[in-house]
């Protein structure tokens, strides 16, 4: 088998259970040239594909492999790559995050979407990939597989642990993001108001808080461009200052993950990790404050507010902090299966490995 891209490449060999695999790095470090594959993508090419599709293209017809998988489900190149291939091989995309860039996008430009299997959150994204009109020829709508590989971790680290026990009233999930306002004009101020608004709610009724860094405290070298912390550090501070800290990313120990299934209610404005708490059974709440629809939470209810209020907002905090647990996961429980169907009974890790397994095996 064959990983295609090597962002996250490390969620993904575990899920081979001994079967040989190749890493793709894209862009490609090392190129594999042979008159043969020359030959190949010269021919690819003079029939209208382009060059870089066509080199991966032949280069995956000259190792053949049972399955091509990737993490990166949005990558063009991926689409490209299926399209000429996906008769010779299988082409699996795993769901990374929330795909607020397909929800934006217009019906003619969807159809530059090809996955021939795509193991997506949840229904949810079945009923917005085929709105959109997207190629797309098996879902798999089995949940998040880094959710699935958290409740393991989380699983395994509190298994002797006292009845749980919250440290934090109230989470936010860092969404730092310079430089959207030239793409999103007003965006950087929505995020940034979370925060305000957040730390505003708790000095005035004297909660704790907790902000959940997105930067990785050491990233690898893969990720150091996109992964700064004094970004990050410095992005937040023209909101909310210094006086609130901001906890760092531990990516092998799932910091975000933990923080939010330590408070009482985590809010962002379209965080994926706020998705995943909530099949998890977590108070959460998006708050879009941009005026932009395309953010909006996917479902409406309790845990969506879409008025830019100060006073709105604290009504809802005060409103979700008062509801009980049962009363919550009674109104939430069909949204977040809808939205994200991770199932305890059978992971994600686990199911996505018998699609892998059952095409090695041929």
């Amino acid at each position: 088998m064959a990983i295609f891209e090597a962002t996250n490449a490390d969620y993904l060999t575990p899920l081979c259970a001994g079967a040989k695999s190749i890493v793709i790095g894209i862009p490609a470090k090392t190129l594999y040239l042979s008159w043969m594959l020359i030959g190949g993508v010269a021919w690819l090419v003079l029939r209208g594909r382009g060059v870089q599709e066509s080199y991966f293209a032949v280069l995956l017809r000259r190792l053949r492999p049972a399955i091509v998988i990737t993490f990166i489900d949005n990558s063009d190149l991926f689409y490209r790559v299926a399209r000429i291939n996906h008769t010779r091989m299988r082409f699996l995309a795993i769901q990374n995050a929330a795909r607020y860039d397909v929800v934006e996008l217009l019906p003619e430009k969807a159809q530059h979407i090809f996955l021939p299997e795509f193991a997506c959150f949840g229904e949810y994204e079945k009923d917005l990939y085929t709105s959109k009109g997207a190629q797309v020829g098996a879902f798999y709508p089995i949940g998040s597989l880094r959710e699935s590989y958290f409740r393991r971790f989380w699983k395994d680290a509190h298994a002797t642990a006292p009845a749980h026990s919250y440290e934090y009233d109230l989470c936010v999930v860092a969404e730092a993001s310079p430089g959207w306002n030239k793409l999103y004009p007003g965006s950087e101020d929505a995020i940034g108001r979370v925060a305000s608004y957040a730390v505003r709610y708790a000095k005035e009724h004297g909660l704790r808080i907790v902000i959940a860094g997105k930067r990785d405290v050491s990233p690898g070298q893969e990720r150091a461009s996109i992964h700064q912390r004094d970004v990050e550090l410095a992005w937040y501070q023209r909101y909310i200052g210094t006086e609130t800290p901001i906890t760092p990313r531990v990516r092998d120990q799932f910091t975000t993950y933990g923080l939010i299934s330590k408070s009482r209610l985590s809010l962002a404005l379209m965080s994926t990790a706020l998705r995943e708490a909530a099949n998890r059974g977590c108070k959460v709440l998006f708050c879009n404050f941009s005026k932009d629809p395309r953010w909006n939470f996917c479902v409406d209810g309790v845990w969506s507010l879409t008025k830019d209020s100060y006073e709105e907002f604290s009504d809802r905090v005060s409103h979700l902090l008062a509801m009980s647990e049962q009363d919550y996961l009674a109104q939430s429980a069909k949204m977040s299966a809808y939205v994200m169907n991770n199932d305890d009974a059978a992971p994600t890790y686990v199911q996505l490995e018998k699609i892998i397994a059952a095409a090695v095996a041929g």
